[in-house]
């Protein structure tokens, strides 16, 4: 099995904003968890352009990576009828994603802070519903890595651990256990290196 330069890349930068993107976004304009609604909202309207300029940024990204997964699943051997299944799993997601970031990339002056709150719990939904979007497309590509036995023992591995971190993902939503409580932000890093360690090795391995 073998990765071109170009899903390669994807999966680098996919990989490294999907770490890093969200965190500068939230050093830069100071964001924490002890900040109340109504200071969230005045800091997001005083930093319009900001978000604006990230948010086309993250949807480029974003839509790149999506593209590179595609082409990960087609590396792997995915059947026709999955590998379609597949890609309207992708296409949803982003258009999700893509949704959840033009909420934050404008927000006027009249907006309040009671439909700045209700804003961030339809952002939270759609944020649930991409992770499980993607958490299924993880585990296709891992069942057929398994079923065909595509790429080579670190490939497999690191798909194995995007394959975990979905079923945790999907667990997490059931409320059986609780994301927020630091395995959060263990899943959230291990995403975005199991992604960048795939590209990696696309990069580096005539054969991942």
């Amino acid at each position: 099995m073998q990765l071109s330069k170009v899903t390669s890349w994807g999966l680098i930068i996919g990989g490294l904003w999907f770490v890093l993107g969200f965190m500068i976004v939230g050093m830069s304009l100071g964001l924490a968890d002890d900040k109340t609604p109504a200071e969230e909202l005045k800091i997001a309207q005083d930093n319009t352009a900001f978000l604006a300029l990230f948010g086309i940024l993250f949807a480029a990204v974003f839509a790149y990576l999506a593209k590179s997964i595609l082409q990960v699943a087609e590396a792997v051997k995915v059947s026709d009828e999955w590998f379609m299944y597949a890609r309207i799993l992708l296409i949803t997601m982003l258009a999700l994603l893509l949704a959840n970031l033009a909420m934050f990339m404008l927000i006027p002056e009249e907006t309040t802070v009671e439909s700045f709150t209700a804003m961030d719990h339809i952002s939270q939904s759609l944020s649930n519903m991409t992770n499980v979007l993607s958490g299924l497309v993880f585990l296709i590509i891992a069942g057929f890595v398994l079923k065909n036995g595509a790429g080579n023992v670190i490939f497999k591995v690191l798909i194995a651990i995007l394959a975990l971190l979905a079923i945790v993902d999907f667990i997490g939503l059931l409320d059986v256990i609780d994301l927020d409580d630091g395995i959060g932000f263990v899943t959230w890093i291990l995403w975005g290196v199991s992604l960048l360690g795939i590209g990696v090795l696309g990069l580096t391995t005539k054969e991942a």
